[in-house]
């Protein structure tokens, strides 16, 4: 993968993306080799977490109003771990099947007794034959070769068929930060508004028939915000033109500020952590702890172990220190500071140190936060 990328906003249509040099067949192994999806207890899809079992529910229930018939046939391309189809089978559909990158989440979908397959939206196996309904939930903003991805729709959809799709709504980032540049990340490379996603589709010959604007609990009283539409296909690709999007430059811009403000606080705060030159533990391998250790005093701090919750990370080396379970905390000096390395999951980590672990370790939070002591 590139090791960086410019946000660009398009002169013609104010589309705000990702302008990487990352092929689409790269990103398609990225994912196939080192998906995040594929742990229930740490991962978003299957809905392995109270607030992630609510978000599937919901939308597998409102579909279900819009996709009456018991007997349609329901693809979830990007299905992580089958949590959205197992709603749809609690909703009496017998007739579903899921597509995802990594064997994994393929293996943990067909143990809930539905078909799977390893592929991509531009590479769902043909032999599955055409659906009712294909939905679509946070795979677009992932996607570099995005119209090929809405076209690659066609050939999958029955007579009358729809198509459900759902991303991040990047008119509303800088109302929900959570951390410092979190959408802009190495997998979400494309920013949408809800009349962007409408362009996107339409341009392939979609109409927007439902849909709107969400908001997606994190757990710990934290929020996400989402657009989603239920789709038609009603004319020949192509016909519609492009409309200029006049404020979603404007929304990005000000995401921007407010995350070099936050950005700036939890820099200020590394530089004294990483002064004393003790040795401290690292909780999290993720995209923010990424980016804090390429431009933050955290590089030069005295790393001794990184930890993390996900068991798909345990025995990789970051930094020449091999990333361990939680458990192996256990075995530290008492002294040794915990710095948590998310601001999504801090609470809930805190938690697991003090309450499963029952470590005493000081711990360092990115941002104030009551740390339990």
């Amino acid at each position: 993968m590139a090791r960086g990328y410019d946000v660009v906003c398009c002169g013609r249509c104010g589309f705000v993306y990702a302008d990487t040099t990352v092929t689409q067949a790269e990103y398609e192994r990225f994912y196939a080799e080192s998906s995040k999806y594929e742990d229930d207890g740490t991962a978003t899809g299957g809905g392995g977490v109270p607030w992630d079992e609510e978000r599937l529910g919901d939308m597998a229930r409102w579909l279900s109003v819009r996709v009456a018939d018991r007997e349609a046939r329901i693809l979830d391309v990007g299905c992580a771990n089958g949590g959205l189809l197992r709603h749809f089978q609690e909703l009496g559909y017998r007739r579903v099947a899921g597509v995802d990158p990594a064997a994994a989440c393929v293996v943990h979908t067909r143990r809930l007794g539905i078909e799977a397959r390893q592929g991509a939206l531009g590479s769902v196996p043909a032999e599955l034959g055409k659906f009712d309904l294909v939905t679509v939930s946070h795979v677009l903003e992932h996607v570099q070769d995005l119209r090929g991805a809405v076209a690659a729709l066609i050939p999958l959809l029955a007579e009358g068929g729809v198509v459900y799709v759902e991303t991040p709504d990047a008119m509303r980032y800088a109302e929900m930060l959570l951390a410092p540049f979190q959408d802009f990340n190495t997998e979400h490379i494309n920013h949408f508004s809800p009349g962007m996603l409408d362009q996107f589709m339409g341009h392939a010959g979609f109409r927007r028939v439902a849909g709107g604007t969400k908001t997606l609990s994190l757990g710990a009283g934290q929020s996400y915000p989402a657009l989603f539409g239920l789709y038609a296909l009603e004319r020949r690709a192509g016909a519609a033109g492009w409309e200029r999007d006049v404020r979603l430059r404007a929304a990005v811009e000000e995401y921007i500020t407010r995350s070099r403000r936050m950005w700036t606080e939890m820099a200020e705060r590394l530089e004294g952590l990483a002064a004393g030159g003790q040795p401290m533990i690292v909780w999290g391998t993720g995209e923010l702890v990424m980016k804090l250790l390429a431009q933050t005093a955290l590089a030069r701090a005295n790393i001794a172990m990184f930890v993390d919750g996900n068991p798909i990370h345990h025995g990789r080396v970051l930094g020449g220190v091999t990333i361990q379970a939680p458990a192996q905390l256990k075995q530290v000096p008492a002294d040794w500071p915990i710095l948590v390395g998310t601001l999504l999951h801090d609470r809930e980590i805190v938690a697991r140190v003090r309450n499963e672990l029952k470590l005493a370790n000081p711990i360092v939070l990115l941002r104030d936060r009551d740390a339990g002591g």
